[in-house]
């Protein structure tokens, strides 16, 4: 056998087997459809657990604003007979007498609201009563002093059932509430002279919830300021961008809501509050383009943006907020 027919026969008897270029280049384009289809899915599952948790943030934000709120609503008026005295200097709104509610209305952001009642303490720390008459010492002498703090700033309503005044402690102890040099402890005269009981003395709950935009602008919050010399306001709720307040009036003394404000000129006339939140995501979202809705009279101007929105809208009936 010659040489030529040996090589022939070697080549075909061991063949070098593989794929060609044109194999090679589909399998190529079906792997990469295949990824674009699971990575597709994967980031629209993504991106809608991330729409979903932050839509339940928000629920959670309006949910905690609209819980703490309602119960203080509620109680507004609550254990005072009359108008409470307040110093004008401690408040931003300069009020000098509230006995439940005080609005401050806003057309072009947040409202505010102050809110004012006697805070009941449980058996363990029971409010307390006169046992000598108010002296304008800066002290009073009550039959049991448990439950107030011991050297630490807190309000107090002292009242006989007819008025009322509002103090700030420095010190409890051995029957003695004392009271400082503060702006809630000086120029009441009211209830001097006034003997021992029925006059009660509690601790008060006096509160300003706000919104505060301006700290952190990318997540304002709502805040609960307790009015309290020393003690910064605290946030209550995150990325609640407006709250508006609508008061319903009972101007014939019929029971029964007539009007509607968002300034009462008489605020022992409200009976209800209409109390109305926007609560927005944490942060913006990329293709998504929202108008921040009209609330109240808050009426903007709004500009599209990538936050998501929610609003909270409820009705709350106040009891004690007069006569």
């Amino acid at each position: 056998m010659t040489s030529a027919r040996k090589d022939f026969i070697r080549v075909h008897r061991d063949p070098e087997a593989g794929f060609s270029l044109i194999e090679v280049m589909s399998a190529l384009v079906i792997l990469a459809i295949a990824m674009t289809a699971v990575f597709a899915t994967f980031i629209s599952q993504q991106k809608s657990f991330t729409t979903q948790s932050r839509v339940a943030e928000m629920q959670q934000n309006l949910r905690q604003a609209s819980e703490c709120m309602t119960r203080d609503i509620r109680m507004a008026g609550y254990g005072i007979p009359d108008n409470v005295v307040v110093p004008g200097t401690e408040n931003p709104a300069g009020i000098t007498n509230i006995r439940a509610l005080y609005a401050v209305d806003n057309t072009t952001g947040p409202d505010q609201v102050y809110i004012l009642y006697m805070f009941d303490m449980d058996a363990n720390q029971l409010p307390a009563v006169l046992a000598t008459a108010m002296t304008g010492t800066g002290s009073v002498n009550v039959d049991n002093s448990v439950g107030f703090l011991t050297s630490g700033q807190e309000l107090v309503l002292i009242t006989d059932a007819t008025t009322a005044d509002l103090f700030q402690t420095t010190a409890a102890g051995a029957g003695v509430l004392t009271f400082g040099a503060g702006a809630y402890s000086t120029g009441h005269t009211k209830l001097y002279g006034v003997g021992p009981p029925p006059s009660t003395v509690a601790k008060a709950r006096f509160v300003l919830y706000y919104i505060d935009s301006s700290t952190d602008p990318a997540h304002p919050s709502l805040m609960v300021d307790r009015n309290v010399p020393g003690q910064a306001a605290q946030p209550l709720a995150d990325d609640i961008e407006d709250m508006q307040l609508t008061y319903g009036l009972d101007t014939n003394g019929n029971g029964v809501v007539d009007t509607w404000t968002a300034s009462p000129a008489t605020p022992s006339q409200i009976r209800q509050v209409r109390l109305q939140f926007i609560a927005r995501s944490r942060l913006p979202e990329a293709g998504w383009s929202e108008t921040r809705p009209t609330l109240g009279n808050n009426t903007g101007p709004f500009t599209p943006d990538g936050y998501r929105r929610r609003i909270q809208d409820i009705v709350i009936d106040v009891r004690n907020s007069g006569v």
